[in-house]
Formats: structure tokens, C-alpha cells, sequence
């Protein structure tokens, strides 16, 4: 820093917080993420949601890049305890009791809205919150868009395993 750049101030306890319970979310969200793509994989949808998981991916290792440019340590044990509860939340009734279901596509499918609309206020907060170059080289901003059309493919993907999930014609469960 040169004597003529204006010091730049952080709260980098509350920082600190934020961005860890975000980067817990980012990794029960990528594990969906995947699952979701996994499971859909053969379907009209695969090449969509794999994208979506890749770029999921590279989210969350912004949102790491982002840590390290604070200094941001610790939240391993709030990152591991979320990647749990994701697992764990495969074990829920689903109306089938083995394999996939469709309930459980429609579920995933809005616990992914859930996280992804987090997301986008997470680049939100960043863009809006920190001191103006306080993080340069990150565009909180095409970051922020990029997740507003991971939640419009998401909604499109909602409609049809709602459809899927509540649809008794003949062929149209998946």
C-alpha cells in the first residue's frame, strides 16, 4: 500500500463468520449439486445440470479464493458438518423404499433453489458491503448474475420434477 491509497477496513471477525457459513453451505450445495446431476444424468436434463454442478464447483472455489484473500481460516468443522447433514437428508421418506423418487427430485430441486438464492446474496453482500477495493479481483457482480441464472434453470427444473412428482398420466414419471 502507497502513502496515498486510503486504508481499507473490514470487520474481519463478522467477515470471517460470514464467509464460513457460506463456504459450509457451498459444500452441502456442491454434493447436491452433483447428486442432483447424477440422478438425472440420462434424462432431457443431464447436460444442464452438469453444468450446473461445474459451475457450482467453481463457486465454491471462488468463495475459497475469497477466504484466502481475507485471511479467512477455520470453518472446517461447520463445512464438515454440513456436508453431513446432506447426506443425512437422503434419509428422509420419499415414497419409495429403495432408488430414486421423485419427491426426492422435486426436494432437491427446491433445497438447490434454497442455496443458490443464499449464493446470490452472499456476491450480493460482497459487492454491497465491502469497502470498495477491498477485494479486486473479484466481479461480485457477473458473480451475482451468474447465480441468478443458476436459479432460473433451477426453477425450469422445478416445474418439470414437479410435474414428474404430482403427474399420474401414464409415462410421465421418470
Amino acid at each position: 500500500m502507497t502513502p496515498n491509497e486510503p486504508t481499507v477496513l473490514v470487520d474481519s471477525e463478522l467477515l470471517a463468520i460470514y464467509l464460513n457459513d457460506h463456504w459450509a453451505g457451498a459444500a452441502a450445495g456442491g454434493a447436491l449439486a452433483r447428486r442432483l446431476w447424477r440422478q438425472n444424468a440420462s434424462s432431457d436434463w443431464g447436460d444442464r445440470l452438469r453444468r450446473l454442478a461445474e459451475e457450482i464447483k467453481e463457486d465454491d472455489q471462488t468463495l475459497a479464493r475469497l477466504r484466502s484473500h481475507f485471511s479467512v481460516d477455520g470453518g472446517r468443522a461447520k463445512r464438515v458438518f454440513a456436508r453431513a447433514s446432506e447426506i443425512g437428508s437422503r434419509l428422509k421418506p420419499n415414497g419409495r423404499m429403495f432408488g430414486y423418487s421423485p419427491l426426492s427430485r422435486l426436494l432437491e430441486a427446491e433445497a438447490m433453489l434454497s442455496g443458490v438464492a443464499g449464493k446470490q446474496r452472499l456476491w450480493s453482500a460482497c459487492r454491497h458491503g465491502l469497502p470498495p477495493g477491498s477485494a479486486p479481483a473479484f466481479d461480485f457482480e457477473t458473480l451475482e448474475r451468474r447465480a441468478g441464472q443458476q436459479l432460473e434453470l433451477l426453477r425450469e427444473f422445478h416445474h418439470h420434477a414437479a410435474g414428474l412428482a404430482f403427474n399420474n398420466r401414464a409415462g410421465a414419471r421418470a
